[in-house]
């Protein structure tokens, strides 16, 4: 076992601070200091100075490109892997028949390409847009059901035959893997994205670690329950998000009692929630940064080991927590009514609303300020309440985001597959937030940027068919309008209108209402002759 490297065993949200681990250390803390708590009458609160850089980093800087930004993650070096791993496996899975029927679609596997891979990643993007029962479904030719861009794009049997192939790991290779033995199937891919997803952005001053839960109801070893959590069943993983963004800049993988926490600052004494803790944010240590958690993680012991690490803590705290002062633990409260004490620059304070409400903070006192509530009503709140709610939500955001676009099908027959398709749907939320922050917007439609990614990666590695998509959403340099020869003409008119007219589709991306009656009948896209008509011929942003 090397340095900073500790296995512990496993122990869930209920169990209390006495549980000894497998390492000999005790749950209760780290901190070898005695607390010496205080009144608040001289506590003098002060935050962190925030020094670090933030935003876009190395060659995510200044680039505004969906396509561009989701290769940074998806890069060559991710998809090659994936291209020789599925046809490995395929291979083997061929190999292993010793008949295969006439009609089998194994008798016409060819190996997969680069972009074949991304085509079916596009299209994985698509059906998080476009929810169907059945995954032959979205290739339907019924009137109703149909989605011609699938079938355009790939056939059926093609794109059924890469999703069971598709694979991230030799099996021959076990015996020579070096992590975690749970994650085999999965693991290059959580390595891949982990490092990028750290390398090309930097979060703000706010920060926040919670739990996620990828749903999973079938059979798995480290499958957890969360009966808070929308889904309740699944895979359970610790993230660290920015708050503002929802932006995910580092996860672990839950997998029991065999889970691994790397990192220096790890010792024998450390407790388990402390290793969660010092592993997901040890890069972002010692910069300002403000790290807001809930009562899972938060402790006296940890609040003070991160503040000499220049890194202010905040959130709720679990009164049974060695170290939290007993005249908190034991005060009765009227509602309203504040106690708080401190030692040092950590500060424990108990507040009673409709229910007593704990809080821990390196930089807050017990100051409040006037709150309004939703039904309009005035109501006196500390100030730690307020900026936590504010600020906590970081991994939620993330959850909600991703929620209307599910990639990952309720119904699959591997975790992994679930896992990576998870993966990939958040990697395109932080490939929005990169883009966003290079643009200089404060939103960029959800929606919108999802569709426009989907249509440069098929435009790019699709076929001659997909290549050929007209319209005035498209974002790549190949796009006919850019390239061909377009002249403007009167719109066609109508049967009860002889001179119709339609609304600019330049100015109304530039937020002027402006009607003509002159169009592009190639794009099919309504332009005023004057300047829209070339801005629109030479821009890829319309």
């Amino acid at each position: 076992m090397t340095v900073g490297e500790v296995n512990f065993a496993e122990c869930s949200e209920n169990e209390s601070d006495n549980v000894q681990f497998a390492t000999g250390c005790s749950a209760r803390g780290d901190s070898k200091g005695v607390f010496s708590w205080e009144d608040m009458g001289n506590y003098v609160g002060q935050r962190e100075q925030f020094i670090d850089n933030y935003g876009p980093q190395n060659e995510a800087q200044n680039e505004t490109h969906c396509a561009k930004v989701f290769k940074m993650f998806f890069d060559d070096e991710l998809i090659e892997l994936i291209v020789r791993e599925t046809n490995t496996y395929a291979a083997q899975k061929i190999q292993a028949r010793s008949f295969i029927p006439l009609r089998s679609r194994l008798r016409d596997w060819t190996p997969v390409t680069t972009d074949e891979i991304y085509v079916v990643l596009a299209l994985f993007m698509l059906m998080g847009i476009i929810q169907k029962p059945t995954l032959r479904s979205y290739f339907s030719k019924n009137c109703i059901l149909a989605t011609p861009i699938f079938g355009s794009t790939i056939s059926m049997d093609r794109f059924e035959s890469i999703c069971n192939f598709m694979h991230f790991n030799n099996n021959d290779n076990t015996r020579t893997y070096q992590g975690p033995s749970k994650l085999f199937k999965i693991y290059p891919v959580l390595s891949h994205l982990n490092t990028k997803f750290q390398s090309l952005y930097l979060p703000g001053q706010n920060i926040a670690i919670d739990e996620s839960l990828t749903l999973w109801t079938g059979r798995l070893s480290f499958k957890q329950y969360i009966p808070l959590k929308a889904s309740k069943f699944g895979i359970k993983s610790y993230e660290l998000c920015e708050s503002s963004s929802g932006y995910l800049w580092s996860f672990i993988i839950y997998t029991g009692k065999d889970t691994v926490f790397q990192t220096a600052l790890l010792s024998d004494d450390t407790n388990k929630t402390t290793a969660i803790v010092l592993s997901l944010v040890e890069p972002l240590l010692e910069k300002g940064r403000t790290l807001w958690m809930d009562n899972f993680y938060n402790s006296p012991a940890l609040a003070q080991r991160l503040k000499s690490l220049k890194t202010d803590c905040v959130g709720t705290l679990r009164l049974s927590r060695k170290d939290v002062p007993q005249r908190v633990k034991d005060k009765k409260l009227g509602k309203g009514e504040i106690v708080a004490l401190h030692s040092g620059p950590v500060s424990v304070l108990k507040w009673k609303d409709k229910k007593e409400v704990t809080m821990i903070s390196t930089y807050h006192g017990q100051e409040t300020r006037i709150k309004q509530t939703k039904c309009k009503q005035e109501k006196q709140k500390p100030v730690s309440v307020l900026d936590y709610n504010e600020n906590m939500g970081g991994v939620d955001l993330k959850d909600q985001l991703l929620q209307p676009y599910l990639l990952e099908r309720k119904k699959m027959s591997k975790w992994y597959m679930k896992l990576f398709r998870r993966l990939l749907n958040t990697t395109i939320l932080n490939c929005m937030v990169i883009c966003r922050a290079n643009s200089g917007q404060t939103k960029i439609d959800h929606l919108k940027f999802r569709v426009e990614l989907v249509q440069a990666l098929l435009i790019e590695h699709g076929s001659e068919s997909v290549r050929k998509f007209q319209g005035h959403h498209s974002t790549d340099k190949n796009v006919p309008r850019l390239i061909e020869r377009h002249f403007p003409a009167r719109i066609p008119p109508k049967e009860k209108k002889a001179r119709p007219s339609r609304r600019c589709v330049v100015c109304y991306k530039n937020n002027r209402r402006k009607e003509t009656v002159f169009w592009c009948p190639e794009c099919e896209a309504a332009l005023c002759v004057e300047e829209c008509f070339k801005a629109f011929h030479n821009k890829l942003n319309f």
